[in-house]
């Protein structure tokens, strides 16, 4: 099996941190890996990858991942025909905390077109695989090298992370994903006793104030350590900083416990990056947020934007959806 890897970087301070680093020299292990960052960086920190990558670079763009994916992907669509796999992934995870070997073992009984590690109602282009009836077709071509700079990060979501995954489907093509917000609650009930019993892990006072949730997939909340739990292989960067969850206490602990992956890379970068939490204060935030939520709430459930008040809907508006056209 023969793979490329598209990786897209950034940094605000023009520099490869330690854990990008190192997943890149996992990706090494399995695929060809070509680099390229929307950001200014000197030559200097692009060769700490040399050792790992076929090529680095790095300009501001102000496309995005998307933007510097299809910004490789055109630059090597002479050789694309060489490869059986092309994986998408970037900077914005922790990882791998377990091996990748064993995510591609098993979806490689998967009669897939494509395969992301997460789909909550699209895939998660953190990290995407895709097959030869996608990659080599026009209309895939035409999406990615077709990126527009500009356009700010919510639609970004919409048009393109969204909208691979709707363009795929409209093709007729197949989508898989290693885990599904609609099999967590599957996986939990098959290992429930493993997953109690690592909750544990979890200090009493917190978990007093947790609703352990498993209808979806959640990466950036506490109940992200049940996916841990079920072996997924990344953590969330952008996690640390919110001031709603404990992964600045919870997650070394279940990383030292339960994984051989370097807990101080994930310190460096936290560190460097200052994400954490405005307010440090969680479970006084947390005891907050439940009482104003109980009287008044608004989610984003689906395509819609849910009112509740005390608990039940009392409104619900189907949320605005970007239309390229203009966006142009």
């Amino acid at each position: 099996m023969k793979r490329l890897c598209l990786f897209a970087g950034y940094s605000q301070d023009g520099i490869i941190e330690e854990y990008v680093i190192y997943y890149v020299r996992e990706l090494a292990k399995l695929a060809d890996v070509y680099y390229m960052a929307d950001c200014e960086m000197p030559k200097s920190e692009l060769d700490k990858l040399t050792p790992h990558v076929i090529s680095a670079q790095a300009f501001r763009h102000c496309k995005y991942d998307f933007g510097s994916w299809g910004k490789l992907y055109s630059h090597l669509q002479s050789i694309l025909n060489k490869y059986d796999e092309v994986i998408l992934t970037n900077d914005s995870i922790f990882g791998p905390l377990y091996s990748l070997e064993n995510y591609f073992e098993k979806m490689s009984f998967s009669d897939c077109s494509a395969w992301s590690l997460c789909y909550n109602r699209f895939m998660m282009s953190f990290f995407v695989v895709l097959k030869p009836d996608i990659f080599l077709e026009k209309w895939f071509a035409d999406f990615l090298t077709g990126i527009r700079p500009g356009i700010d990060k919510n639609n970004i979501v919409w048009l393109y992370e969204s909208g691979m995954t709707s363009l795929i489907e409209q093709h007729g093509k197949n989508i898989d994903a290693v885990f599904k917000g609609n099999d967590i609650k599957l996986l939990y009930r098959a290992q429930k006793a493993f997953i109690r019993n690592g909750l544990k892990n979890v200090p009493v006072h917190i978990r007093l104030l947790t609703r352990w949730r498993t209808n979806k997939i959640r990466l950036y909340s506490d109940d992200y350590f049940i996916l841990f739990l079920l072996k997924f292989p990344f953590i969330k960067k952008q996690a640390f900083s919110f001031n709603d969850n404990h992964f600045h206490q919870l997650a070394p602990t279940f990383i030292k416990k339960y994984t051989d992956y370097n807990y101080g890379l994930i310190e460096k970068s936290v560190t460097l990056n200052h994400l954490y939490p405005k307010d440090v204060k969680c479970l006084k935030y947390k005891l907050k947020r439940a009482i104003q939520n109980f009287f008044f709430e608004k989610r984003f459930k689906g395509e819609f934007y849910v009112y509740r008040i005390c608990r039940i809907t009392v409104w619900k508006i189907r949320r605005p959806v970007p239309d390229k056209t203009q966006l142009d």
